[in-house]
């Protein structure tokens, strides 16, 4: 897991996954830079995850798109505290930087999805 931004007073998060050199690359540069404004105009943490989040030895293990499931309980039990909301994004979505916050539309005490 790194955290490429802490989160603000907000205490919300933006995540997402990107396993292997070719993904990480791959998002570092041509995402990486629009969510990192974004992040900051709206004063959000960003962190991605550049390996599994269980181990592929473990008998439930699934590929990225299911380990996004994971990542609440994830960070729940990590270093990074005070966490109110995340955000999960695919990989392959640019966020444009004047755009409303995402948070601003989600229900406390609920999950939002956005298809």
């Amino acid at each position: 897991m790194l955290i490429k931004r802490n989160p603000g007073k907000s205490r919300n998060i933006i995540a997402t996954i990107a396993i292997g050199e070719k993904y990480v690359d791959s998002w570092e540069k041509y995402a990486y830079p629009l969510w990192l404004k974004y992040c900051e105009n709206n004063d959000l943490g960003l962190i991605v995850f550049t390996e599994d989040l269980i181990s592929t030895e473990h008998q439930f293990w699934k590929k990225a798109t299911w380990q996004k499931l994971l990542i609440g309980d994830y960070i729940k039990n990590s270093s990074v505290k005070n966490i109110n909301n995340i955000c999960y994004l695919d990989t392959d979505i640019l966020l444009n930087p004047l755009a409303p916050n995402i948070f601003d539309c989600h229900k406390k005490d609920s999950i939002s999805l956005v298809s």
